[in-house]
């Protein structure tokens, strides 16, 4: 009784600041303040470019049409030394975007108008800095209603000391892709009511093989366009290739290391193992996995099935638990602002500290069994 006490003035307190921030909308920036993100520690500057690629082999999963082939958007950060204009924002096309992240996360658009003013240390566009050595590589997968950049701190950790990483816009599984023709996709990977375990498979299996479809176009298309001496694409050095992945995306992560070969290393962040099939829960991965989450999922099963994945694996496996941290903690949500905290959508650790935990452990694991 008393807990949904709790809930209700928790409620109606949220309503009546919602009343309050839209009734003052000239002040809302400063009653919910964004800060830009913070600096990566490594040597180089960041550069980052946007592309959308299309996959004429594979139609479309989520739409009915038969002209309809898969495609999505990638967003690549790397080394540059140049330093042109103003960094990137963390939004392209906010105006746009507001409103999906708002669903997704369940809080009020007014709550995060502000991200529309967050600068990132990227570089739009810069040119790569030419190296004697190739760039080691990190291709990231968000999860169910996120989007490319929702982890944009790590990408620019990992560019800044000598990586390329590469962060997908899944189509109609990010909160909304938009494509550089004006198109878009809405987000289509939503659940309603509860599942049986046939409806679930049925949903999600062809969703997480979409998304390790996804990582493996954009790794054959790294290998076309080097073969033909693309200035970019060359630079980078496809036989030190790791995945890293939040939620969703940290299953499609593992799957993907099941997979493809060609991934060395991967992280997965919070990641949700339930949609990961039987077999590669008890065959295991044949590469080195850090698994870094919350201490408890809605469900015990998540990590009853990571925990026999970690013992079926034939390497080096690690699951670190962060005590008070909550799902959306491995992104870069609890950066921005310290209202996550207070709204429950975050945890309470400290947000450096939580920052530096991760790029540190991150960085380390990858330096170890990428880089060398």
């Amino acid at each position: 009784m008393i807990s949904l006490f709790i809930k209700l003035m928790k409620n109606i307190l949220l309503i009546i600041i919602t009343f309050f921030i839209v009734s003052c909308g000239p002040i809302v920036s400063t009653i919910v303040p964004f800060v830009d993100l913070p600096q990566p520690t490594g040597e180089s500057k960041v550069g980052t470019l946007i592309l959308t690629i299309q996959d004429t082999t594979r139609k479309e999963w989520f739409t009915k049409s038969e002209e309809d082939n898969r495609k999505i958007v990638i967003q690549a950060w790397y080394p540059t030394e140049i330093e042109e204009g103003f960094p990137a924002p963390y939004l392209d096309q906010w105006e746009k975007r507001i409103r999906p992240i708002s669903e997704q996360i369940n809080v009020p658009k007014v709550f995060i108008h502000s991200i529309k003013d967050v600068k990132t240390n990227s570089y739009l566009n810069a040119q790569i800095t030419r190296s004697s050595k190739k760039y080691p590589v990190v291709i990231f997968s968000h999860g169910l209603g996120g989007m490319r950049m929702q982890n944009t701190i790590q990408m620019e950790e990992l560019a800044s000391n000598g990586y390329v990483t590469i962060a997908i816009d899944h189509a109609y599984d990010a909160n909304i892709t938009l494509f550089n023709d004006g198109s878009s996709a809405d987000f289509r990977s939503g659940a309603e009511g509860d599942l049986t375990p046939e409806q679930f498979w049925d949903l999600r299996l062809p969703q997480i093989y979409t998304r390790v479809a996804d990582v493996r176009f954009i790794l054959d298309y790294i290998d076309r366009q080097t073969k033909v001496q693309h200035p970019f694409w060359q630079l980078l050095d496809m036989s030190k290739v790791g995945m890293l992945g939040h939620s969703f995306g940290g299953g499609t992560a593992i799957v993907t290391s099941y997979e493809d070969p060609r991934i060395k290393a991967c992280v997965g962040l919070d990641g949700w193992i339930v949609p990961i099939p039987s077999t590669i829960i008890q065959n295991g991965i044949n590469i080195p996995l850090l698994y870094i989450g919350r201490p408890e999922w809605d469900t015990p099963l998540n990590y009853l099935k990571l925990d026999s994945l970690i013992l079926s694996s034939k390497n080096y496996s690690e699951k670190i638990i962060l005590d008070q941290t909550k799902h959306f903690d491995y992104s870069d949500t609890p950066q921005f602002s310290p209202i996550s905290s207070k709204i429950g959508i975050s945890g309470k650790m400290p947000a450096s500290v939580l920052k530096d935990t991760l790029n540190t452990k991150i960085l380390t694991f990858f330096n170890k069994y990428i880089k060398n």
